[in-house]
């Protein structure tokens, strides 16, 4: 099984604004208004499968991830919450092992959509917590051979934190787990852009 470094994966160029831009918007942050917003990120993947225990394939890799979604803010919800929607396109990436001879490998990435409830804790930082449904495709390489490819849909659970600069630009930390093979969770760091 090839390892590759995760940790490097998190490494992204993130737009900051000026101190000067975030004081005069601070009454007008994108955290506090409904829009919609576009991003992008990479991370780290980790993926867990089977063949009903005969075979068995576990891994890491770089994921990578684009998303857009829509933030509906000051509703009359309790604690100040706001809600959204999102849907992604993820590429998980792939892991391989060495088994019973043969170099077995999978292919994995997935379409997805879920809804999001944001827990603001300050005029720039949310946390969200995400609740919805993978559409996902994989792919079983044997020796480079393409020996299985297998659709299907499951439930996808999401944590995070987000940061906004106070201009359109921002970021978000997440880890999502998907109950896809065995097992599929992500960690991906992104940058975001929000449409006032």
């Amino acid at each position: 099984m090839k390892t590759r470094n995760p940790l490097a994966g998190l490494l992204i160029a993130i737009p900051l604004a000026s101190p000067y831009a975030v004081m005069a918007d601070q009454g007008d942050l994108p955290t506090k208004t409904s829009g919609p917003y576009v991003g992008i990120g990479v991370g780290y993947s980790k993926i867990d499968t089977s063949d009903d225990g005969a075979l068995s394939v576990s891994g890491e890799d770089f994921s990578y991830r684009l998303f857009g979604g829509y933030r509906f803010a000051h509703l009359p919800l309790p604690l100040g919450l706001d809600i959204g929607i999102e849907a992604a396109y993820v590429d998980f990436g792939k892991v391989d092992e060495f088994t019973a001879g043969s170099n077995i490998e999978v292919d994995l990435s997935g379409i997805g959509t879920a809804g999001i409830v944001y827990v603001p804790i300050s005029r720039n930082w949310d946390l969200f917590g995400k609740l919805g449904v993978y559409f996902w495709d994989g792919q079983v390489t044997s020796n480079g051979i393409k020996t299985a490819d297998e659709n299907s849909s499951d439930l996808l659970f999401g944590l995070g934190v987000s940061m906004q600069t106070g201009t359109a630009f921002g970021a978000q930390f997440e880890v999502e787990a998907l109950d896809a093979l065995d097992g599929v969770w992500t960690a991906t760091l992104s940058a975001t852009y929000h449409f006032k």
